[in-house]
């Protein structure tokens, strides 16, 4: 059986070579702005959290079952306004100036750390009083 003869690859013309790195570099934006540089993405889930009895800390329980603990100078939501620093408002009674026993329903913002000697721990960046 004879082999087909050997063709040669047609050049690409201007205007077409023009077309494919226009759209190469629309294409390249386009996904270069979606990609999180300088973010770190984090999991989001619902809980439940509370203050220590000094306020400056907390815990986080979430529905999943992961569990961590925060500081009180986390960024926090409520009433659509939010927050960096101070204890948040729904679990913090400004009143009694004291932790609200029962806690708060909240949607939390965390990440998993390893830690130098290799331990990994959630930590919380964020908290959304509901």
């Amino acid at each position: 059986m004879p082999l087909p003869p050997l063709t040669r690859p047609v050049p690409l013309s201007r205007a077409w070579l023009a077309v494919v790195v226009v759209v190469a570099l629309f294409t390249g934006g386009f996904i270069a702005t979606r990609l999180p540089f300088g973010t770190v993405p984090l999991r989001v889930a619902e809980g439940h959290a509370f203050l220590m009895a000094e306020g400056e800390k907390g815990a986080f329980q979430a529905d999943s079952g992961i569990s961590a603990s925060f500081y009180d100078n986390v960024v926090w939501t409520a009433a659509g306004q939010t927050t960096v620093g101070g204890r948040p408002s729904c679990l913090w009674d400004k009143q009694t100036k004291s932790p609200r026993p029962a806690g708060a329903r909240v949607e939390a913002g965390y990440r998993w750390v390893r830690t130098p000697d290799g331990v990994s721990l959630p930590i919380v960046a964020w908290l959304k009083c509901r």
